[in-house]
């Protein structure tokens, strides 16, 4: 069986098509707001943007949260919508989470301030 080996520049080619190819389709933005009058972010959280034909995917992946639009900022804005739901919901119930909604959780707690 013969290997190609990639020349240097064949190599770097290769890694700008693909970098390309997934910034296209995906990126990762920093989250300063949640939009929201009752909660703070204490600092940014970092969410993807995934952009297929005619939908736009926003997602939190630490706590599983996504949201669906038309476009990224409704993406984003229901996004936040979520993510504040999720905080309230596991709040509310703290005392009968389960290890993964605890880890969740956490993570909320140690980025998000009530006002």
């Amino acid at each position: 069986m013969k290997i190609d080996i990639l020349t240097e520049e064949q190599y770097k080619t290769l890694s700008k098509r693909l970098v390309n190819a997934i910034e296209g389709h995906y990126k990762i933005i920093a989250l300063n707001t949640l939009q929201s009058p009752s909660y703070i972010l204490t600092k940014p959280i970092y969410i993807t943007i995934e952009i297929e034909e005619d939908k736009v995917i926003a997602s939190l992946d630490d706590i599983e949260a996504f949201a669906y639009a038309d476009t990224e900022y409704e993406a984003i804005n229901n996004l936040c919508k979520e993510i504040v739901s999720v905080y309230e919901d596991l709040k509310e119930d703290k005392d009968n989470l389960g290890r993964l909604p605890g880890k969740w959780l956490a993570f909320l707690v140690e980025v998000i301030e009530d006002r």
